[in-house]
């Protein structure tokens, strides 16, 4: 295994390793500084500010006591009777939209840090209420945790960081199953990635492939390798999960090679259609999780001597590309990144917004936008979202790094 093709010598991964160390330095002091009184996380009503906040401080090494207090606010604060979170006075953008991805985000650092979060077996089984029988998983479900409104569709975010909730936690059943929806959604496009150059995102709960894109919907049914502002993180989510999934098979739970195989060619098969992408698509925030499913294919690849040298490549190129231009080159003197106008619909005039700094400024509005068509994410989420999967990066590069030069 070597770097043939790659277009990076082990001195421009050496510097590479120590910038995205600096650019978390800087990250982590940022969401620090982001603490109650001083700034919204743990004072503002809305999990938004709390959720990613705690990944990217457990990410860049903050004192997990710090962490700790974060997901008892998001406990004390957010916790309703029927044992989801969410805060009464949040928009439907949030409490809605986002009832189990939040949870799922700061749940794991709990599981992480060992925070009883989930030991209260009633927060636990209502979770798992989200899972649906084919192994994705909603991203809502209704009130009442004795009725669960099933949704029309189910995607690949609330499903994969369900996933990582279940290898935190140690639940293989449910975990397993999550990883094979996930499968399923990438066997469902693998013609079409590779022929069209393109990936259709939901699948309804009995697993049909949603290809029926109306106006508007564009950006939340489909990504192509041509357009430069999109909804990339589809292709980092599954890549993540699918590699943390094939690495606790084989390191965890007694799986052989063969048997966790299929996850892992999944993963490669997910690299090899970004790898079609072009630069410009590296410019847009929500390539952030691009970065965290190369980190960690990357990672998985040197740890167990699997994949074809194409795909050490492939991984180091997005990893490179992704830390370089998405994460980096976007990072304000503050330490933080900027807040985000994610669009609902490629007709939302947020489309146009650029967030690439000039002279360390953006020219973004930095409060939420009345019927823009947006969820506005706050700088803080932002910024706890690219330390958390800044680590991957780097965790993966390291790994190369030290197989390459040992011996």
């Amino acid at each position: 295994m070597g770097l043939e093709g790659s277009g990076i010598a082990v001195g421009e991964l050496r510097h590479l390793i120590q910038a995205i160390g600096v650019s978390m330095l800087q990250g982590g002091n940022f969401l620090l500084h982001r603490l109650a009184p001083n700034g919204p996380i743990m004072r503002e009503p809305n999990l938004s500010y709390v959720h990613k906040a705690s990944w990217g401080l457990y990410a860049a090494g903050a004192d997990r006591e710090v962490v700790w207090r974060l997901i008892d606010w998001a406990k004390e604060k957010g916790l309703r009777p029927n044992k989801d979170f969410y805060i009464d006075g949040e928009g439907p953008e949030y409490k809605i939209t986002q009832r189990a991805y939040r949870p799922l985000t700061f749940g794991k650092v709990a599981a992480w840090i060992g925070h009883p979060l989930f030991e209260d077996r009633e927060v636990l089984n209502r979770m798992l209420q989200y899972q649906h029988s084919s192994g994705g998983v909603f991203n809502y479900i209704g009130e009442d945790p004795g009725k669960v409104e099933e949704q029309a569709t189910i995607g690949s975010l609330n499903t994969t960081f369900f996933g990582h909730l279940m290898l935190a936690l140690d639940m293989r059943s449910e975990a397993l199953k999550a990883g094979d929806w996930v499968r399923n959604l990438v066997e469902k496009n693998s013609k079409s990635m590779r022929e069209d150059g393109k990936m259709y995102t939901q699948m309804t709960p009995d697993g049909r492939l949603v290809k029926e894109v109306r106006a508007g919907e564009r950006i939340s049914k489909v990504v192509d390798n041509k357009s430069p502002k999109q909804e990339f993180w589809h292709v980092g989510t599954a890549m993540a999960y699918l590699c943390a999934l094939y690495e606790a098979m084989r390191e965890r739970w007694g799986y052989s090679g063969s048997a966790a195989e299929p996850y892992l060619r999944s993963a490669l098969e997910l690299i090899e259609f970004e790898d079609t992408m072009p630069l410009e698509t590296y410019l847009w925030p929500s390539k952030c999780k691009v970065g965290w499913g190369a980190g960690e294919l990357l990672k998985v690849l040197v740890k167990y001597g699997v994949g074809e040298e194409k795909h050490v490549g492939m991984a180091l190129r997005a990893c490179t590309k992704v830390a370089t231009f998405t994460f980096m080159d976007n990072q304000l003197p503050s330490g933080g990144w900027p807040c985000m106008h994610y669009p609902l619909s490629e007709s939302s005039p947020a489309m146009e917004f650029d967030y690439k700094p000039l002279k360390g400024m953006v020219n973004v509005p930095e409060s939420p936008i009345e019927g823009s068509g947006t969820i506005f994410l706050p700088a803080e989420e932002i910024t706890g979202e690219f330390l958390g999967e800044m680590k991957s990066i780097e965790v993966g590069l390291k790994a190369l790094l030290k197989h390459l030069t040992s011996g």
